[in-house]
């Protein structure tokens, strides 16, 4: 019997916590940029993104992002995360995700230069994980697909679905 839905040729990783989870991020933080940790820990784990529209664009977007943006995408952030999303116990508890078996999927693994949240190190290890050299958007913050860059971001995209394309014509 015939799928109903197509065999899936890609998958394209946005600003992917690593694999090993979010603990070698937060040692790296703090241990090198000891005031940066402590806004991703209060903007994140205490959800002070939702009240202070600068500590939402640091830890968010560019420093160029507009301020009525940010306030925008800050409502609707705050609506998304009321519920939690997972349990990060069971989460922790599950790291490190074991090795992918070899498949035919293509993986994008991309980043952000400007993210406040992933490192380099986190996008490194995530593009080691899936055995691709990762990508690094020059400029772009955490939510790049909102940045006021997003086009750069778009742009690798597409560049990359239609190698994919290229490769596994229909």
């Amino acid at each position: 019997m015939e799928s109903l839905y197509p065999e899936l040729t890609g998958a394209v990783l946005v600003c992917s916590v690593p694999p090993s989870g979010n603990s070698g991020l937060v040692w790296r933080y703090l241990f090198s940029k000891p005031i940066a940790a402590f806004k991703v820990t209060r903007s994140l784990a205490a959800k002070a993104f939702q009240t202070s529209l600068s500590l939402c664009k640091e830890t968010f977007f560019s420093a160029t992002m507009e301020d009525h943006l940010v306030q925008r995408y800050q409502e609707l952030m705050k609506e998304s995360s009321r519920m939690p999303l997972f349990d990060l116990r069971k989460l922790n508890a599950s790291l490190p995700v074991p090795s992918v078996p070899k498949s035919s999927i293509e993986v994008l693994v991309l980043g952000a230069s400007d993210d406040f949240i992933v490192d380099a190190e986190g996008l490194s290890e995530t593009g080691r994980f899936y055995g691709v050299s990762p990508v690094c958007v020059e400029g772009v913050a955490h939510d790049l697909m909102l940045d006021d860059s997003w086009e750069k971001v778009a742009k690798v995209i597409s560049s990359w679905l239609n190698g994919l394309n290229k490769q596994n014509p229909l």
